[in-house]
Order: C-alpha cells, then sequence, then structure tokens
C-alpha cells in the first residue's frame, strides 16, 4: 500500500484509541505506521534507515518478520522499556508507537499477498478470502478507501479535541457530569464558562445564561454571574439555581492555586493584602473568630450565602465559603482575626474587573 495510506491507518487509530488530538502524538503514530515497510528499500522507511533495510531485504521476504505480532511485540518492548528507565513519562509516546507500527503493517494484511502474522510462521494472513476484494497499491480501491479514512480522522480529531466522545455524549444530553468532567481535567488551567438552563429555588423564576464555574460544592457548583454575584447551581435542595440542563467550555487560560493560612489575632486586612491582584479572583473559605460581635452582614437572599455567623468557644465567629476576598477585605478587614483559611486564586494573563456582590 502507498505510504500516505499508512499514515493515515495509524493517525486515526492513534487518536481513536488513546483519545486524543495532540498533532505530536498523532504524528508519531502516523510515522510509525511506515516502520513496518522498512524490509524493503525502495520504501520510505526502506530510504530514510538503508543500512536496516539492504540487511532485511536480502534475508526476509517482503512483509514477513517484520509485519508479525512478534514485531509489534518487540517495538512495543523497547518503546516502554525506554519510557520506564525515564520515569514514565513518555507512555502516551510510547503507546503511539505501538499502536502506529501495529495498524502499519495490519493493514497490509488487506493486499493480495497478506502478511506473516504469526512469524516465524510462514502461513500468510489474508483478508478477505475473496482475492478480488483486496486491496493493490495504487488502485482505486485504495484510494476510496484513504479518503474514507481520512473522513474518519477529521471526525475523531474534532471529538478528541473538544474534550472526546463522553464529553461530547454529556454535552450532547446537557448532563452535570459532562461540566464536571471538563471541570476536572481543565479547572486548574483554564477559566470554565457554564452554559446553564434552569430555575432559581427561591421564585422559580428562569434562568438561562454563561457562568464562570469557581469551585464544585456537593452536587453542583458555585458559579459567578457577569454582575460578580454568586450562586450554588446544582440538583440539590440547597442550590439557588435548580440545573434543568448545562454545558461547559474551557475559555481564557487561567491558573488555580490554593492556599492555607493561620491566623493569631492578626489584622485581616493585612493578611489578606497580597492576594490582592488585577488579574486574580480571589475567595476566601474556613472559619474565624474576630473581635466585633454586633458585625452586619447584608446578603442578597437569592444568592449563595458565602457568610456566616458561627460561635466558637465563647467567641463570636464568622464562617466564609468562597467568599470574595473583596467582600471579605471590605466587611472584616479591621478585624483582629484567630483561626484557618484557604484561599482560593484564579488568576490570567490579562486584567479582570471585579463587581462588587
Amino acid at each position: 500500500m502507498m505510504g500516505w495510506t499508512h499514515m493515515v491507518v495509524s493517525a486515526t487509530a492513534t487518536s481513536l484509541i488513546l483519545g486524543t488530538a495532540n498533532p505530536a502524538v498523532i504524528a508519531v503514530g502516523a510515522v510509525s505506521g511506515l516502520l513496518p515497510d522498512v524490509d524493503i528499500s525502495t520504501s520510505f522507511a526502506g530510504q530514510i534507515l538503508p543500512w536496516i533495510s539492504r540487511w532485511l531485504e536480502r534475508r526476509f521476504p517482503h512483509r514477513s518478520c517484520t509485519h508479525s505480532l512478534a514485531a509489534s511485540g518487540f517495538i512495543a518492548a523497547v518503546s516502554y522499556g525506554i519510557t520506564y528507565l525515564t520515569g514514565g513519562k513518555f507512555w502516551q509516546i510510547a503507546t503511539a508507537i505501538s499502536i502506529g507500527y501495529f495498524f502499519g503493517w495490519f493493514i497490509d494484511a488487506f493486499t493480495k499477498s497478506g502478511v506473516e502474522m504469526f512469524y516465524p510462521s510462514p502461513v500468510r494472513c489474508v483478508c478477505p478470502s475473496n482475492r478480488n476484494f483486496r486491496l493493490k497499491s495504487g488502485s482505486s480501491q485504495e484510494y476510496g478507501l484513504l479518503i474514507l479514512v481520512m473522513a474518519i480522522a477529521v471526525f475523531s480529531f474534532n471529538i478528541n479535541a473538544n474534550g472526546g466522545v463522553l464529553t461530547q455524549f454529556n454535552r450532547l444530553i446537557a448532563a452535570p457530569s459532562g461540566v464536571e468532567q471538563i471541570y476536572n481535567e481543565s479547572g486548574s488551567s483554564h477559566l470554565i464558562k457554564a452554559h446553564i438552563k434552569g430555575v432559581m429555588t427561591s421564585d422559580r423564576s428562569p434562568v438561562l445564561g454563561d457562568f464562570l464555574i469557581v469551585q464544585s460544592l456537593g452536587n453542583g457548583f458555585v458559579v459567578q454571574a457577569k454582575d460578580g454575584k454568586l450562586y450554588k447551581a446544582g440538583t440539590d435542595p440547597e442550590s439557588q439555581i435548580l440545573i434543568n440542563r448545562v454545558t461547559a467550555d474551557s475559555s481564557e487560560p487561567a491558573v488555580t492555586t490554593i492556599e492555607s493560612i493561620v491566623l493569631e489575632d492578626d489584622e485581616l486586612s493585612k493578611v489578606l493584602s497580597r492576594f490582592d491582584h488585577d488579574n486574580a479572583m480571589v475567595f476566601i473559605s474556613g472559619e474565624i473568630t474576630i473581635d466585633d460581635p454586633d458585625i452586619k452582614f447584608a446578603l442578597d437572599p437569592h444568592q449563595f450565602p458565602f457568610i456566616k455567623r458561627s460561635q466558637t468557644s465563647d467567641s463570636p465567629g464568622v464562617k466564609l465559603e468562597v467568599a470574595p476576598l473583596k467582600y471579605v477585605k471590605k466587611k472584616l478587614g479591621d478585624q483582629f482575626a484567630t483561626g484557618q483559611l484557604s484561599i482560593r486564586s484564579i488568576t490570567t494573563t490579562g486584567r479582570l474587573d471585579h463587581e462588587r456582590v
């Protein structure tokens, strides 16, 4: 078969089996599909590796030892062996080599001469049994196969570039599990935008729009609307937005970091000031005691209750859960606090405009 056929078949198989659209991984699989033909000097692989090709060509028939399960096992053993010795960093590349090599020779089983699949047994494996339906290199049938496989390749690359088959299925049925998968895979490196259709729990008013996912919480997510307000969107009674349908997409690059701090009668504004940056959204969770028992909190009852009163021993306390930094500094900045807080910072490369909550 033509070199292009070997490459396209191997590239498509690599993408489908690994569920990847990574160009480097797919290219490795495609090139590996050419390697079985190193046993003939006129092939692309034979011209790149002439000393190996000439040695094999003098000793073995074409499509014999290099077109076999034994050869695939050898290639896999070498690839994974090198990967193991390098700390397992290149397992996907090793898998791409193994997949590409196997499909590179397996497609030749559909040619008129077949392959010695079970080498060193000289028996040739040929499919189909009717010789008239076998492929000939450069024939119209091979070009037809090439076009079909290329169409499958485009479909596979597109599906995998957008999260894979499972993600696309979840998007089709708008399942929260699909959003959770996208958030788990990309939430540490990108902003995740959720497209939500549902109702407000409080008054059953309709909700339809885009929200930024801040973090997962129970059977749902804490999300931020464009005006900066926070809600829990989910399927449990504690949610402010009950979800009917939800999909999600990764947006601009962003890095999420979580840091714990311990307060020992420290002024809150001074401790939190180092987290306040123009290109970061910062949310605070934890429980602290403060020195002012009469401080008032006035939140929109439709919003997520990110700040609540609590009682720790004999001291007035405050419980924070995904509370915006600016709100905490405004309401509690002059307080001396004791306790432990978790600081979640979502930092982008551009400037973020924080709205008042």
